[in-house]
């Protein structure tokens, strides 16, 4: 089995630890282990690996009623386990840490995608590869991704074989934390994204986007003592990436607001 069957949810648990107090998480652990031992209860151990697969998406999807609301998709909430395990309602990525969680229990093949849409999961079975939308827990065939996947990136753009692997540990983790990052910030909840970056920053201390980011959310802040270096940074560091060029053309507006004339 490999590692990043539980990666998904050591990141969100690392996210809930850096931006809340932190107090649910023996709480999260004891729903968890409680989903557990529900689903050793209820899987077929001498069924087909396939047939244990549809197993445990029928319980989390229909018995439990697990799903994600296209109406609240891009809200915070639906990264806190603690709401998602409340509320039943998730994006793909929570869903699909919990599906994951569950499936390295059962030590079930199912992994995760580093796709471009959203987070795919795959089964890798001795006869055959198949595809899961943690959307909706609904299997979903190569023709449909290869739909996405031209729909994603435009046309003429053809999905490749390298397209369907599984997702490598710093491709998982670079996702999950865009994604995180850009919820809170679309929510302006600049502390707890400060929090966060804060400690993403404490691995890789030299990294330009995470000071990229973080210099953004001081700006957002009206902190631009702090936030002008951290942009200067990123400008000096990725001369060529699209974000700094116009980072360059805001930063004599930033500067003068620092500073304005009298």
């Amino acid at each position: 089995m490999s590692n990043n069957q539980k990666l998904l949810f050591q990141l969100m648990m690392d996210f809930y630890r850096t931006t809340t107090d932190g107090e649910g998480r023996s709480k999260i652990y004891g729903r968890m282990g409680h989903l557990v031992r529900k689903v050793h209860k209820a899987i077929d151990k001498q069924a087909t690996i396939k047939t244990q697969v549809q197993q445990l998406l029928y319980l989390v999807y229909e018995e439990w009623g697990f799903y994600c609301d296209d109406e609240r998709y891009f809200l915070s909430d639906n990264l806190y386990l603690d709401q998602v395990l409340e509320s039943k309602s998730g994006m793909p990525v929570s869903l699909g840490a919990i599906i994951l969680y569950l499936a390295e229990s059962l030590q079930l093949p199912i992994y995760p995608m580093n796709f471009p849409t959203q987070l795919v999961l795959r089964v890798d079975l001795e006869e055959e590869i198949l595809f899961i939308d943690p959307w909706d827990g609904k299997f979903i065939s190569r023709s449909l991704l290869a739909t996405w996947f031209e729909g994603y990136l435009g046309f003429g753009h053809k999905m490749l074989t390298k397209d369907l692997a599984c997702a490598k540990s710093e491709e998982l983790r670079d996702r999950f934390n865009q994604v995180a990052k850009m919820a809170l910030i679309r929510e302006e909840r600049y502390s707890e994204a400060l929090g966060f970056i804060t400690h993403l920053l404490r691995h890789n201390p030299e990294d330009p986007y995470e000071i990229r980011d973080r210099g953004l959310v001081l700006a957002h802040m009206e902190c631009l003592h702090a936030a002008i270096p951290d942009l200067s940074y990123f400008i000096e560091h990725c001369p060529d990436d699209p974000t700094a060029v116009l980072l360059m053309a805001q930063m004599s507006e930033l500067k003068e607001q620092q500073y304005p004339l009298h």
